[in-house]
């Protein structure tokens, strides 16, 4: 009986371990949305349509996106692929983009086939984000 009960134990702590969500204000979250679509509309040029998720990453990615980058590149690109509406984005959890906007962006580099500036973008989003934190109660 001991051993039931501690093998249900940790299958109970086992199913509730995970990646926790930051905790934001809705103050902040309607920031964070407001900067994805405006991140989304900057890469809509880049989009062709049929395009793959790996291939649009490549194209206009950093070289060696982080973890997170690589979330926020998937994100945009399914928001792109989905044609998703600006409505609809702000419903969605875009916490990535602070989280990648808080870290040391990767260098995107000056590939000739990169026609947006991942990095000009998000630090531009960077900065405007990190100005309105300051000001949010």
């Amino acid at each position: 009986m001991k051993k039931l009960f501690l093998g249900l134990i940790a299958t109970v702590m086992i199913c509730f371990a995970g990646n926790a969500q930051t905790k934001i204000s809705t103050d902040l979250k309607s920031v964070i949305d407001a900067q994805m679509i405006t991140l989304v509309h900057a890469a809509k040029q880049t989009y062709i349509k049929g395009m793959t998720a790996s291939e649009w990453i490549k194209q206009n990615g950093p070289y060696s996106p982080t973890k997170d980058e690589t979330l926020l590149l998937e994100k945009v690109f399914s928001y792109l692929s989905l044609g998703t509406l600006d409505s609809d984005i702000l419903k969605q959890d875009n916490s990535v983009l602070l989280t990648v906007s808080k870290s040391i962006i990767s260098d995107s580099g000056t590939s000739s086939q990169n026609r947006w500036c991942f990095k000009c973008i998000l630090q531009a989003l960077q900065e405007i984000l990190e100005v309105i934190i300051r000001h949010l109660p």
